[in-house]
Order: structure tokens, then sequence, then C-alpha cells
């Protein structure tokens, strides 16, 4: 199987952003702050690849936007994301507040 240039490029934004989350999970428990700082330069270089790749795929139509923002925040019901409660609002089974 051979992937093409958009396959390619859509899974280097998906490890740039899973990446970019690591580090920035490992900034806030860092305790040191050298530390801190030198994961927080890693994290932001690793977003100025992921906005690289992003702007080259939207620029070739592989990640398009709509071309309106309305500052409307889009909830589940437009995102078709559902929390632990799942899509009827009750606790999905063994998930009571602890587990959340």
């Amino acid at each position: 199987m051979q992937f093409s240039d958009r396959d390619i490029l859509a899974d280097m934004l998906t490890g740039t952003k899973m990446i970019s989350t690591g580090y920035h999970m490992a900034v806030l428990e860092a305790a040191n702050d050298r530390v801190r700082n030198t994961l927080i330069h890693i994290n932001n270089e690793e977003m100025n690849t992921q906005k690289q790749i992003f702007d080259l795929m939207h620029s070739r139509g592989w990640y398009p936007l709509d071309p309106v923002f309305t500052g409307t925040p889009m909830g589940p019901e437009a995102t078709n994301i559902r929390g632990p409660e799942g899509p009827m609002g009750r606790m999905a089974p063994g998930m009571g507040p602890a587990q959340m």
C-alpha cells in the first residue's frame, strides 16, 4: 500500500498533536523551573511544526475550514462529541464522579 501526500501529512499532523499533548502534560507536572522552561520551549517548537503542517494541508484543500467563524461555541450537538455521561445525560456504567 502506498500512502498519498495527504495521508502522510495527516499522520504527521496527528503525531505532532499527540506529542504536544505529552509535552503539555509534562510542563504541568514539572517541579523544576529549568526543566519546565525547557519543556515549554520544546512544546512551542512542536506547535510551530503543527502549524506549518496545518497551513500546508489547508492550502491544498486537505483541511478545509468554515469560511466564517461566528464565535458560537461548538457543543456536543455540533461536534457529536460526548462526555462520560453519554448522549442521554446519564453516567455510563461504572463511571461515578471518582472516575472522572
